[in-house]
């Protein structure tokens, strides 16, 4: 009999690995089928090809190094999945083959499989991917939310993951279900709404102070002018962002595991998503942006920790250090006179 130990306290749950992997699947399946019906029979094909080629590759690998076969958790279709989503459905089928054979043998087996790989593999695929073959991989166009239709059909979608943000719903029954944790897709939609507000409405008030308005009523309407919503977000409130939010941004294993870690990391996300989409695009600034983000998901971690039982705190920290700091002289000392 194998015993597993592991430090207290122990809680017991039912969600396993499998059920995981495959609720994001089902997750997106309605995602799918409405890509399937805007852009016909070659979505259909990248998916099936994609998914049949990560499931292929990993069931190879691990035949071949005599490791154990868990293609029935899920994992790679999951990966396959969500690589084809970001794919053009105008590229060749060799494209996502391509793509998820690079997902599964270097985004996941080279650094150890499941649990182990510090980048998430869908994401090393798609930028490998879309640097080698740039002309097949750049979609035809960057879609934008002009009005509420556009959140159930988004007709300029250059991607299939584009194609209908609100179908993307399932990612938040995960998030109800405590299949993927809260704090990530919070902090990081958050970011995304208050940036392009904060930098929309600073810039709003260093024009009226450098304008230098005296009629009041005029000032005030201007203020609340500022106040409306932020041309920049109809560019980043679209499909592949909220794709990222609640799908790429919550993978288990490139993630923190702290409750503080995650806020920070969410936070960085999004600030690194908003400053590439800002001067760029919100499709290519979505990958690039949790890319970044998987690099320093360790860091932050790391500086996260809570500290063990007994240990000062922060507070306690820091005014140690500055009483450290103050001569001896100066201190107040108290005098115990037995």
């Amino acid at each position: 009999m194998t015993y597993t130990i592991s430090a207290p306290p122990h809680k017991k749950t039912k969600l396993d690995f499998k059920t995981l992997n495959f609720s994001k699947i089902i997750a997106l399946l309605p995602l799918c089928l409405a890509a399937i019906y805007f852009f016909g029979i070659p979505a259909l094909g990248i998916i099936v090809a994609s998914v049949v080629t990560a499931v292929v590759t990993e069931f190879a690998i691990q035949t071949i190094f005599k490791q154990k076969i868990t293609i029935g958790d899920g994992h790679a279709a999951m990966l396959g999945l969500m690589l084809a989503l970001l794919i053009p459905p105008e590229a060749p089928i060799w494209i996502p083959i391509f793509a998820a054979f690079f997902a599964i043998t270097i985004g996941k087996h080279v650094f150890g499989g499941i649990g182990s790989y510090i980048f998430n593999p869908v994401l090393v695929a798609w930028i490998f991917t879309r640097s080698a073959w740039a002309s097949y991989m750049t979609p035809a166009s960057i879609p934008h939310i002009g009005q509420f239709s556009d959140l159930i059909l988004e007709h300029g979608a250059g991607l299939m993951v584009g194609v209908s943000p609100i179908l993307l719903i399932g990612g938040v029954y995960l998030i109800y279900k405590r299949y993927i944790d809260w704090r990530v897709p919070l902090a990081f939609f958050a970011t995304m709404i208050i940036l392009p507000q904060t930098l929309l409405f600073v810039s709003g008030v260093m024009a009226l102070v450098h304008e230098g308005s005296l009629n009041p009523l005029m000032y005030m309407s201007q203020m609340f002018a500022l106040l409306s919503p932020s041309p920049e977000l109809s560019y980043s409130m679209i499909g592949i962002v909220f794709f990222g939010i609640l799908f790429l941004a919550t993978d288990t294993a490139t993630s923190p595991v702290t409750k503080k870690g995650r806020i920070v990391y969410g936070i960085t996300c999004g600030l690194l998503v908003f400053i590439y989409g800002y001067f760029a695009n919100y499709v290519d600034g979505l990958i690039y942006g949790i890319f970044l983000a998987n690099c320093v998901a360790s860091f932050i971690e790391m500086n996260t920790m809570p500290a063990s039982f007994g240990t000062m705190s922060c507070a306690e920290k820091a005014y140690r250090r500055v009483m450290d700091k103050i001569p001896s002289s100066l201190k107040f000392e108290v005098v115990n006179n037995e």
